[in-house]
């Protein structure tokens, strides 16, 4: 038994550096989803439309940014340096039709969010600035 703990201890102690590394790949703005509060718009701030919902998330493994724009869903890929983001191609969104409402907003979120410049986390709040708008959202 106490070559079984021995062999356990030294697999901890070699796995640590492992997972520290891990650890360090992801930033705190990744693999978590974050849904959108409300935003501004060269400083005039928008909510939401009532029962729509919009979602964001930043999967680390695939560096792909993933969502729903309120009513279709959206994918593409992102890349950062430091707090700089980045959403270098297209993001590619499914053709449902959702109403004019929702519609406009979904497209003028994702605009935004396709230029994205750099972005803030403080405790379960993300901000993202982007252009000449700023998203605000929380965490799930």
């Amino acid at each position: 038994m106490k070559g079984i703990k021995w062999v356990l201890a030294l697999a901890l102690v070699a796995g640590l550096p492992v997972i520290a590394a891990c650890a360090e790949d992801t930033s705190e703005l990744e693999d978590i989803k974050w849904v959108l509060t409300d935003y501004s718009v060269d400083g005039d701030t928008k909510s939401l439309l009532p029962d729509t919902r919009i979602t964001v998330l930043f999967d680390s493994e695939d560096k792909e940014v993933t969502g729903s724009g309120g009513c279709n869903t959206y994918f593409g890929s992102y890349e950062l340096d430091g707090n700089n983001l980045s959403i270098p191609g297209p993001i590619a969104v499914t053709e449902m039709w959702c109403g004019d409402e929702i519609g406009e907003q979904e497209s003028a979120y994702l605009k935004m969010l396709q230029t994205a410049e750099s972005y803030e986390v403080e405790g379960d709040k993300l901000t993202i600035y982007c252009e000449d708008a700023v998203l605000i959202f929380k965490s799930e």
